[in-house]
């Protein structure tokens, strides 16, 4: 009987959560466009929770693509305990550096924000999206940071260029 309970609140909780990103995914998108861009009809409809209408997986997928906002698989994926991060791999390559301090900014961001609404119970839609956005901009830099040094540090090539550096930079006993 316990699961059953528990089931329903996992299944209350979820609607809330994809309700709020279908709300946040409108007000942020201009649907009419979103709607002619991927062929998908009633689109309004399918986000609102009232309706009927629902929207598919790939409809979902086309959506996401289309808009590059992923507010709406980032709701539903908040009920699983997860998170879905953009990753723009088409970025420009950055120096290790420069994402460290990216990802300064973008905490410090989120630190200005929280500062400004500490003590509040209760934020605005608005406020909570933009919250929500600049974690995932800093999650996202802190993936390409990741994925940065995996590449830099793996395989042969850095290994030799370490050696050679360390060969160069401190000589041999006996050879100088």
């Amino acid at each position: 009987m316990e699961g059953k309970e528990t089931m329903g609140v996992f299944r209350e909780d979820t609607q809330k959560r994809y309700d709020a990103a279908c709300y946040a995914f409108s007000e942020a998108q201009n649907l009419t466009e979103v709607g002619k861009l991927t062929g998908i009809k009633k689109l309004g409809d399918k986000l609102n929770p009232s309706q009927p209408h629902k929207l598919s997986a790939f409809e979902l997928k086309m959506i996401t693509k289309a808009t590059g906002d992923c507010t709406l698989i980032n709701g539903m994926l908040l009920s699983l305990d997860m998170v879905a991060v953009r990753v723009n791999r088409d970025c420009e390559e950055t120096t290790l550096a420069k994402r460290a301090l990216l990802h300064s900014q973008n905490a410090g961001n989120l630190a200005t924000e929280a500062l400004e609404n500490a003590g509040k119970t209760v934020l605005p839609r608005r406020k909570t999206q933009k919250l929500l956005d600049t974690c995932h901009a800093g999650i996202a830099n802190l993936v390409l940071l990741a994925n940065d040094l995996e590449n830099r540090t793996s395989g042969v090539s850095p290994f030799l260029a370490m050696t050679t550096e360390f060969v160069m930079n401190n000589g041999a006993p006996g050879l100088a």
